[in-house]
């Protein structure tokens, strides 16, 4: 195993004698895969994980974030099976055997053995390669410890946790609340924004990040202040496709603390049930929490998805915006922003429409628009 600070190969023996220590440099080895029992890793990969997820330490990522990528790196190093890896093995050699005693009934038995359990294997391989309801190799509690015990050897500088906020000013100055925003990403939780604003995705796009939760609280009323100003105002949301994610739209249209009755724009940039339907790749998991959650949700919202994405819901699965790395998801927002900007009536949007929210005398004129795709 290869040390990480000097690239010194040290053998098992060797990691050993020097106490789990590198012999040229001294370096501590955190992982050690002869004795790990579940799954087994290296420091170089976890290393490697760190490195893929910040984009070579230009991007701040969540803890979640890289629980996600290394099971998902470790569900793609499993994904042909043992199962598969037997079928195919042995299907290999019976074919091969029955090949040479085709002439007789034995022979073709075997060979059509073979050819079975080689199709058996291939099967197997696909469905475990396609699936897309992935279960985690590494639990969260276990991710913990893994992740406690590099820190304690090996900081990482761009992890981002909401007690360690970065970039977030704790007042607005009073010159710049005179002025409106054009636009405003609103996340379906406080870590989804908080990542967005470390990475500066706010500067560089000219928009304000909030929560539906209220994050950043500091200047949080503030800001939604300087947002009403602007009639013309652009909502983009992120959430995750689960009940509480697709929820965030009703609540942003007709919460008065958000947007009723006002004609402000709200593009639905996912995640979606339906952005799942054909893409694989995508980290699908189960909750029976999420399944009870799923049905008990209003009509209003049920209204606005399909019998499709309803049944998706209600059988429990849901899938997270940090199991995208951020480099993706800073893509995806401003993929977004850059389109509408185009036209609003752009096809890239479905089932847009206006829709009359106001309880007032004056209804308002709130349109919605939703990607069928996520980036």
């Amino acid at each position: 195993m290869k040390c990480i600070n000097c690239g010194t190969d040290n053998n098992y023996k060797e990691r050993v004698a020097n106490s789990r220590r590198c012999k040229n440099c001294s370096q501590r080895f955190v992982f050690e895969p002869k004795t790990m029992l579940d799954v087994r890793f290296t420091d170089n990969f976890f290393a490697q994980l760190i490195s893929d997820l910040s984009a070579n330490n230009t991007l701040k990522f969540t803890e979640q974030q890289l629980f996600y990528l290394l099971n998902k790196r470790l569900i793609k190093n499993a994904s042909t099976s043992c199962l598969s890896s037997i079928l195919t093995f042995w299907g290999f050699i019976f074919a091969s055997i029955g090949i040479l005693f085709t002439r007789n009934t034995s022979g073709l038995i075997i060979m059509s053995t073979g050819i079975l359990m080689l199709f058996g294997g291939t099967a197997i391989y696909t469905y475990e390669k396609n699936k897309k309801v992935k279960k985690s190799l590494v639990t969260p509690q276990q991710f913990r410890v893994y992740l406690n015990n590099w820190q304690s050897v090996n900081p990482i500088d761009g992890i981002l946790t909401l007690s360690t906020q970065t970039n977030l000013p704790s007042s607005i100055n009073s010159d710049v609340t005179a002025y409106s925003f054009d636009r405003v990403v609103v996340c379906d939780r406080a870590e989804v924004a908080n990542l967005l604003i470390a990475n500066n995705f706010h500067f560089e796009n000219n928009c304000a990040v909030l929560s539906i939760d209220g994050y950043p609280a500091n200047i949080f009323d503030t800001v939604m202040q300087m947002l009403r100003r602007n009639p013309d105002l652009k909502v983009y949301v992120l959430h995750d496709a689960s009940p509480k994610g697709v929820s965030v739209v009703n609540t942003l249209s007709n919460n008065p603390d958000w947007f009723s009755n006002t004609s402000v724009t709200i593009n639905d940039v996912g995640l979606l049930p339906r952005q799942m339907f054909n893409n694989s790749n995508i980290f699908v998991q189960i909750s029976e929490d999420f399944a009870t959650a799923a049905k008990e949700l209003p009509l209003e919202i049920k209204q606005s998805l399909t019998e499709k994405e309803i049944q998706w819901l209600e059988a429990g699965k849901y899938a997270e915006l940090e199991s995208f790395t951020p480099q993706k998801l800073l893509r995806v927002i401003t993929q977004s922003i850059s389109k509408s900007r185009q036209s609003d009536t752009s096809s890239i949007f479905a089932d847009n429409g206006g829709s009359d929210f106001g309880s007032g005398s004056d209804p308002c004129d709130i349109t919605i628009y939703a990607d069928d795709c996520f980036g």
